[in-house]
Parts: C-alpha cells; structure tokens; sequence
C-alpha cells in the first residue's frame, strides 16, 4: 500500500481522503498504522485501498509491490505455515493454485455454478494453466519455455475449435436450437 501510495505520489491524509469518498471513513492515522503493520487490514478495507489506489487487489493482497526480490518466499499465514512468493500468492488468490496444504479437489471444484459450466468442459482447465505458465515464462525470461507453451496452447486451441465446430455442426443438423449460457457466447469467436 505504502508503496502504490508513493507511486501516485498522494501522502496517508491523500489516501484516507480518496478511501473516506469512496464510503471508508479512516483517518491519516489509520492509514500510517496499516503502513506501519499495527493495524490488520480488514477484507472490506483492502478492496477499498485497492479500487482507491487503481490497482488489482490481487497484487496488493500478495505484496507484488514489495520491496524485495521478486520471486522470494516472504508471505505466510502464520509461522507455522511455509512462506510463499508474490506470485504463489496471486495464483491461490485467482483460484489457480491450492496452497499451505489445502485439500486440492476441493479448492478447484468449489467454484461458483457459471465458473464450473466453464471449466468442467475438456481442456479449459489445461489452457487456463498453460497462460499461467506462460505469463511465468515471460516474468523469468525464459523464452525457450515460452515458445513451448505457445505451442500446447495453439495445439489445445485447435482442439477445443475443432470440437466447436462439430458440436454447431450437430446442432444444427439436429434443428436443435442456439444454446444459451456458459460457452454459448463464445462459440462463433472461436
């Protein structure tokens, strides 16, 4: 926070200010003891500061501004958990990775009812985490990794078109009517 506050170059009464417009009404001083780690940061108080400070709330809950070196271990839940990277914490926060021995089953197939339409569906799980990678290939320079993955991505790209393409095809052989919903709006882009 201290640091996206510097960016935009606003000081704690700046903030506490532009958060008190926005329905939160906390003082410079709240502001200096959230920067100052004396004051947990409540849910409700986070996604303010991050709608306040223009920024994902992904990136600010992992501490992708921080000042360390990108790719360090330093956010745990408590001292008996094993500390995490920013990105680590990202990818939990998206819904992309379990972490601190979580349940993995559970944690990718309780989603919300139009998420699980979305992904229950071959192969959108694979292209999901193939970004993801991707995304990790370009952060770490790696672009012997990044051609690789572009590839699987363009191969399962194909795939999931080609089976677009004979499901339309049935349908409208069948008569059967336009489907609406998850997936529906996405046919006729692929």
């Amino acid at each position: 926070m201290r640091i996206q506050r510097g960016r935009k170059g606003w000081t704690q009464k700046q903030l506490a200010s532009r958060l008190t417009r926005l329905g939160l009404h906390v003082h410079q001083t709240t502001v200096g003891k959230w920067e100052a780690g004396e004051r947990r940061i409540a849910l409700d108080e986070a996604l303010a500061i991050s709608v306040a400070l223009d920024v994902c709330p992904a990136h600010l809950v992992a501490g992708s501004y921080s000042d360390g070196t990108p790719g360090d271990p330093t956010i745990a839940l408590s001292e008996s958990t094993v500390p995490v990277s920013a990105r680590e914490m990202r990818m939990w926060v998206r819904g992309q990775q379990p972490l601190w021995g979580q349940d993995e089953r559970r944690y990718y197939t309780e989603v919300p009812p139009d998420e699980w339409l979305a992904l229950r569906r071959a192969g959108v799980m694979l292209l999901l985490r193939s970004v993801q990678d991707l995304v990790e290939a370009w952060a770490d320079d790696d672009r012997e990794s990044a051609v690789e993955i572009i590839d699987s991505i363009s191969d399962e790209l194909g795939r999931q078109r080609r089976a677009l393409e004979r499901e339309l095809s049935r349908e409208a052989a069948d008569g059967a009517p336009a489907r609406s919903g998850v997936g529906a709006s996405h046919a006729s882009t692929w």
